[in-house]
């Protein structure tokens, strides 16, 4: 290894271990070195297969005023073999702080925090007219475990104007619940997904997509509460959900890039069903602004409509029945999030940017029920929330 690279690579280093360690204070010192040294390895291992290192860090805030999730988040990514094959590693953390209605109903402090650490690591190669790729995820809470491995690829046609996609993913997850040691229930779920892409012109592409999963076990929340009306009173009791539930989606994308303007457009729609009843649409504009080769505005617009599953109410009066919720993503509700994404690139191997995000959810069947044993303080549930993401990468 040479002395430059030697040095680039002991500076990426430093840089590595001392964020890391910054994290430390929020999360568990050996897994914080591990993933330090996965980093530092990868940095050292590129320069000897005349590779290309790329780290980024990502600092996400969501706030609506009830829910507070902070998620720091890195990305080492290396090329080797004369670009012909990547290897990333990713590791992501949520720290959450909860006081929502629904917490304040059923929790007995009126405010739940949880920590989940996410490690995923991916590999990909380039091959005759394609590529294949293969990862691993891990992702950790206290009450809840979940192991998926996934694998895909692409393979291209017509002097590499037409592109398919494929894709597949299988995972176990184990689902515990704090405060009762006795409570233990898993999941199994596996995705299916294919993809087609058609370059139209030298300005435009159009894509669509199809996606399977299919989830067994328990599908549920072992904290969630179906609010039932009982004779005069109102009890609370552990939803039942089924305990499978297909889920299909089909997406489609156009992107179109003007030069003139030197805006590029990014059209998205998708439609969703599955076993439950439910039913959704999103709808997505995506316009990104080059103002210079060194910065640009991207901003987007999504639209979000839902119906509910057949088995959601907002109470349940006397017999539920055999399935019955408490989770309100199940109603029927609207949502828009409207979003401005600036990136300067600081350098050609350096990058800065900034995400700012409004996000507005109104349920049409679901109340707030503030004081479980009465009706009188329910009002229609609404939230109102505000993302800020900060984000670095580097080159070496």
């Amino acid at each position: 290894m040479s002395t430059r690279h030697f040095s680039r690579c002991a500076w990426a280093s430093r840089f590595c271990w001392m964020s890391c360690f910054a994290w430390a204070s929020r999360s568990r010192l050996i897994q914080t070195a591990w993933l330090c040294l996965v980093m530092e390895v990868l940095m050292l291992v590129a320069p000897r297969a005349y590779a290309a290192t790329e780290a980024s860090t990502v600092l996400r805030r969501y706030d609506d005023s009830k829910t507070q999730v902070l998620s720091p988040s890195v990305e080492v990514t290396s090329t080797f073999n004369e670009d012909r094959m990547t290897l990333s590693f990713e590791h992501t953390q949520d720290l959450l702080t909860s006081a929502s209605s629904e917490v304040k109903t059923y929790a007995s402090q009126g405010k739940i925090t949880d920590h989940r650490k996410e490690f995923g690591l991916n590999f990909s190669s380039l091959i005759p007219d394609g590529n294949i790729s293969f990862g691993v995820i891990t992702s950790d809470e206290e009450d809840y475990n979940s192991r998926i491995v996934v694998a895909g690829g692409t393979r291209e046609f017509f002097q590499k104007n037409t592109t398919v996609g494929f894709g597949f993913a299988t995972g176990a997850d184990v689902i515990r619940a704090n405060g009762n040691p006795t409570f233990i229930e898993g999941m199994s779920h596996q995705i299916y997904s294919i993809s087609l892409a058609q370059i139209l012109s030298k300005q435009a592409i159009f894509q669509i997509l199809y996606d399977f999963r299919v989830e067994n076990g328990y599908i549920a929340s072992a904290y969630r509460r179906a609010k039932v009306i009982s004779g005069s009173s109102i009890v609370a009791l552990s939803e039942n959900h089924p305990r499978t539930r297909n889920r299909h989606a089909v997406g489609f994308k156009y992107n179109y890039f003007s030069n003139a303007l030197k805006t590029s457009f990014a059209t998205a729609y998708r439609i969703y069903q599955d076993s439950w009843g439910v039913m959704s649409h999103t709808l997505e504009e995506r316009i990104s602004y080059e103002f210079s080769r060194k910065f640009e505005i991207a901003t987007t617009l999504r639209f979000y409509t839902q119906n509910k599953a057949k088995f959601h109410k907002d109470y349940y009066v006397g017999d539920p029945g055999p399935f019955y919720t408490g989770n309100n993503t199940l109603g029927t509700y609207n949502s828009i999030n409207l979003g401005v994404r600036p990136s300067w690139n600081i350098t050609d191997k350096f990058n800065l940017s900034a995400k700012f995000e409004a996000y507005q959810q109104r349920f049409q069947d679901v109340t707030a029920a503030n004081r479980l044993e009465t009706l009188d303080d329910d009002e229609r549930l609404k939230i109102d929330a505000f993302v800020v993401g900060l984000g670095m990468s580097a080159k070496f």
